[in-house]
């Protein structure tokens, strides 16, 4: 793959990686180091992809690891009071509320699949693969 591709299909993905950091770590700023730091990885290791069709599948999995990389790094615990306002949070419905904490409870592995089955509405096959 050339380093023009690589950009096109970044630039294609970003806002996704981006969503999907964010749910592991719920802050902007985090989420956007993540991202930094998976497209450096994948630029870095740009000769071990062979095919287009796989880039999604690598990216995805770099920022996964990425992501909770950074979590075991900081063990940052993270309240929602402290992402949302009041006002915020009496928007939301209760049940709302109690999945996403309950997501945040589960292990690494168990939270991945389902962010990336329910919040990134990917296949099993596609999840399978990465």
């Amino acid at each position: 793959m050339d380093k023009k591709m690589f950009l096109k299909l970044i630039d294609e993905r970003k806002e996704v990686l981006y969503k999907m950091a964010y749910m592991y770590v719920k802050n902007q700023h985090d989420a956007i180091d993540i991202l930094d730091e998976t497209i450096y990885k994948a630029y870095s290791s740009l000769n071990k992809i062979r095919e287009e069709r796989y880039f999604n599948t690598y990216i995805t999995r770099i920022l996964i690891n990425s992501s909770i990389d950074y979590i075991r790094k900081n063990k940052k615990i993270i309240y929602m009071e402290e992402i949302l306002s009041e006002d915020d949070i009496q928007g939301f419905k209760e049940e709302k509320l109690d999945l996403f904490t309950a997501v945040d409870k589960l292990p690494p592995m168990e939270k991945t699949i389902i962010i990336l089955k329910y919040f990134q509405d990917l296949k099993i096959k596609e999840i399978s693969e990465i």
